[in-house]
Order: C-alpha cells, then structure tokens, then sequence
C-alpha cells in the first residue's frame, strides 16, 4: 500500500514592534492560493526536513528580510473545533514600515493591533487577537 505524504501544518511569524504594531502582508490576486487578496501573517509551508522554527524564520526573511533577533513559540487554541492550528511563534521587531522588504505578496504593511485591515482571513484575525492578549500593556 502507497504511503501518502501528511500535510504540515503552517507556520506563521506574529512580528510586533513595542508599538503594538503587527507586521501584515497582502496576499497576491493568483488562481490557486489560499485567500488571495487578503491581509495575513508571513508564513507558508515547510520544505523537505525543515523544522517549524527553520520553516518560520526562511519565510519571515524571504517574504519581509526581518531576521528574528528573539523568536518563540506559542500555542494557540484552534479557529476551528477539532483541527490543529498553524505553528505560530511570536517575534519581537523594533523596525518601522521603510525597512520592511516585499519579497512575495502584493504590500507589507504594519497595523496597529486595535486597527486591524479588511479583507481578512477569519482564522489570521482569530489567531492576531488572541496573541495581541499576550503582548504587555501598551506604553503610557
């Protein structure tokens, strides 16, 4: 019997800066990808034998040139009852919107968290809002 390969589960960068900022991209407007059009995290699929954490660091670089000083990750709770959630991991980034490269996508952008952008993906704003909980209290 023919094995078949299992799908992996994404892996996402939650880039914030000490603003509260969150650093989204625009999805591209191409036939066949997943929610194109809409503002997500960087992120993707793994590559054959890369971990979670190699998979999450190759796609925030390829896709906005930040290198993660700090990176973690960090359970979240499902959008959906009964399927895995993505691997997300929380990456702390003190740059501003000039710095930031578009390698893939059509706009990189940074928002600030109470002011999230349309159209997005139900389950990118499910996993944004509970992570934002995490984040200390903004500055006074």
């Amino acid at each position: 019997m023919e094995e078949r390969p299992t799908k992996t589960r994404g892996c996402f960068a939650f880039v914030t800066t000490p603003r509260r900022e969150v650093v989204l991209q625009l999805r591209d407007e191409k036939a066949g990808i997943a929610w194109p059009g809409h503002w997500s995290l960087p992120g993707g699929g793994a590559e054959a034998d890369e971990t979670p954490l190699k998979t999450v660091l190759r796609e925030l670089l390829e896709e906005t040139g930040i290198v993660a000083e700090t990176i973690e990750e960090v359970p979240v709770t499902a959008h959906e009852k009964g399927k895995t959630p993505p691997h997300l991991f929380f990456v702390s980034w003190d740059g501003t919107e000039r710095e930031l490269v578009l390698g893939e996508g059509q706009a990189l952008r940074l928002f600030p968290l109470d002011a999230l952008p349309e159209p997005m993906p139900p389950h990118v704003r499910h996993y944004i809002e509970q992570l934002a909980l995490r984040l200390p209290p903004p500055y006074a």
